[in-house]
């Protein structure tokens, strides 16, 4: 075998593993997340004297909102870098990941403490049929 036909075979598994099993986006994606993180860790929250409800409720728009811009001028940077015309849309859809873990959460405070709320957890459907006759001897 030649160095050039190695070459081309070594050349389509890389691009393979690359684009098609979906690797270099979730780099992509955990790099955006890390990049995301560490600007919050940066921000510096002041003091503020008593507001209204209806002011912090304001405030609370505002930042989330700076945030979300925030977040797209990190994609849009990290698109710019990339300089690649395929992967234009590659954070299409997608929005931060939620916090988990023990960091997150004091224990004891709830059994659910630290799981993600949209997680629609174990499907048990199925059991009454698995169990059959016996699940109505049990009752």
């Amino acid at each position: 075998m030649k160095r050039s036909e190695l070459k081309s075979i070594v050349k389509e598994c890389v691009k393979e593993v690359l684009f098609e099993e979906g690797v270099l986006s979730n780099i992509v994606a955990e790099v955006a997340y890390g990049i995301t993180k560490a600007q919050g860790l940066v921000v510096e929250k002041k003091a503020s004297p008593t507001i209204d409800k209806k002011a912090q409720e304001e405030q609370q728009a505002l930042a989330q909102e700076e945030k979300r811009k925030k977040l797209l001028e990190t994609k849009r940077k990290m698109l710019d870098a990339m300089g690649s015309s395929k992967l234009k849309n590659v954070f299409e859809g997608t929005e931060p990941l939620r916090e988990s873990g023990p960091s997150t959460s004091q224990p004891g405070t709830s059994p659910l403490s630290g799981k993600d709320p949209g997680d629609a957890g174990v499907d048990i459907s199925g059991l009454f049929n698995l169990a059959g006759q016996k699940w109505n001897a049990l009752k």
